[in-house]
Order: C-alpha cells, then sequence, then structure tokens
C-alpha cells in the first residue's frame, strides 16, 4: 500500500445510473465546497460543480462511467474523486454502488 496526501485537493462526485442494456447517463456531478480533508458532513456541497474547467467536468464523466461499465454496476452509483486543484492528476477515492445522501438533499436546494 502506497499512501499519497490529498490535503486540499477538490473534492467531487459523479452521480451514475447504468441500465441492462448498457445505456449509462450522469445524472449529476457535485462538488465539495472545502476542499479535501474537511469531512464532507462538515462541507458544503455544491451541485452543479462550479470551478472545473470544460475539460476537467468531461474527463471526470467519462472515467466514471467507464468504471461502472469495468465494475458491471447496473443502477446507480457514486464515484467520488480527489482532483488537484492545478493539475489534471485525480484519484478515485470511492465508488458506492448506491447514489450519495448528498445527491438527494442538492436535489432539494
Amino acid at each position: 500500500l502506497i499512501e499519497k496526501s490529498l490535503l486540499g485537493w477538490k473534492e467531487v462526485e459523479y452521480e451514475v445510473v447504468r441500465d441492462g442494456a448498457d445505456n449509462c447517463v450522469t445524472v449529476c456531478n457535485m462538488e465539495n465546497f472545502d476542499p479535501l480533508g474537511v469531512h464532507t458532513g462538515d462541507s458544503i456541497v455544491v451541485a452543479p460543480s462550479q470551478t472545473l474547467s470544460n475539460y476537467e467536468y468531461h474527463m471526470l464523466r467519462e472515467t466514471a462511467i467507464k468504471v461502472v461499465r469495468h465494475l458491471g454496476i447496473v443502477g446507480e452509483c457514486n464515484i467520488q474523486y480527489a482532483l488537484h486543484p492545478q493539475s489534471l492528476e485525480y484519484c478515485i477515492i470511492e465508488v458506492n454502488a448506491r447514489l450519495s445522501r448528498s445527491s438527494a438533499l442538492a436535489s432539494k436546494a
């Protein structure tokens, strides 16, 4: 196991739904107002993301769809990323075969 500090990186999430015919849609993407290192429950979630460039948005979206297909997830999925604020470097920090609680809250905002 190799560990690397991601403190200060942006925390971004994508909600993806895939059906049995392999159709995928990204329902929404969100970002935490605070950088990685501040617990999500203690941060503000903004949907849709406001600080991603068009390139960053599509790069992470395409990756999310590839991951869902690779893992064979059918239904809802939440993928959380850490994105370096000054480069295109990113890490997948969590994949959940369910929608996140944040998306339910953000959809009511």
